[in-house]
């Protein structure tokens, strides 16, 4: 709150933030949904998921940015950060990593921010990889075999995705309307085709298209009291034009073209 007092000079605003900062919020915990007041208790952190959470992330994560240039470390250790809210991740020199982690671990703990040693780790690109933002940043191949640094959605992304399309094809659904369905799933793809549009998508948008055909002509006759996984019964003119599935995109073409 003082960092953001700084900035902001109207108290209706700060005390809004105040008391999005100290909401209880329900966590999932043992599969129950239980209620906490933990920011409250020790005034630290964001809610999770919170609208207001990646802005204030950026406000806060800037004093280290900040940090970061003006004690030299970028210069010193030709090290750039990169960051979103309160991922990040620190781009250098071979030989410079142990030095830079030490140093980024080091200006956390003075400005009261720690950080998650399990999802923290040195990789030597091109030799490893990383996920970033739901992306795997890697050495990948093109179509004459010659190797590049580039990126492809992350297998714990995709997996994300099949298991929401999953729970959303299930009995507890059947007595939803099939063009709701249709719709929700079609809104999940939408955004996560529009997000992961960039490296060697078309194989996984392969994947992710019959998985989901399969889903919905499964849940479609169950729901009716049928057997059979639908693909007789079931045309494709039936799940797009009748029920309006979005259409994964299939080839490269078939991309958008520019960002908005």
């Amino acid at each position: 709150m003082r960092s953001l007092s700084r900035r902001i000079a109207d108290g209706r605003i700060l005390h809004v933030i105040k008391r999005w900062l100290t909401a209880p919020v329900v966590e999932v915990i043992d599969g129950r949904s239980v209620q906490t007041a933990e920011a409250r208790r020790t005034k630290r952190g964001t809610p999770q998921g919170g609208v207001i959470s990646p802005l204030l992330a950026n406000c806060y994560f800037r004093r280290f940015l900040l940090a970061w240039h003006d004690h030299g470390h970028r210069d010193r250790l030709d090290a750039h950060v990169v960051n979103y809210a309160d991922d990040f991740v620190i781009c250098c020199r071979p030989g410079n990593a142990p030095a830079a982690m030490a140093r980024m671990a080091t200006l956390m703990t003075r400005l009261g921010l720690e950080v998650n040693a399990k999802k923290t780790r040195i990789a030597r690109l091109p030799e490893e990889s990383f996920d970033f933002l739901g992306y795997t940043v890697g050495r990948f191949h093109g179509k004459n075999g010659r190797p590049y640094i580039g990126t492809r959605p992350s297998r714990k992304s995709v997996k994300s995705l099949l298991g929401r399309i999953h729970q959303r094809t299930t009995r507890q659904w059947y007595a939803d309307d099939p063009k709701s369905t249709v719709a929700r799933i079609s809104s999940m793809l939408r955004g996560w085709c529009g997000y992961f549009d960039q490296g060697p998508v078309i194989t996984i948008y392969d994947l992710i298209h019959r998985y989901t055909e399969r889903r919905i002509r499964r849940w479609l006759l169950r729901r009716s009291g049928r057997k059979g996984t639908g693909f007789g019964q079931i045309p494709d003119e039936y799940l797009y034009e009748t029920l309006g599935l979005y259409t994964v995109p299939r080839k490269r073409s078939d991309l958008p073209r520019a960002k908005i």
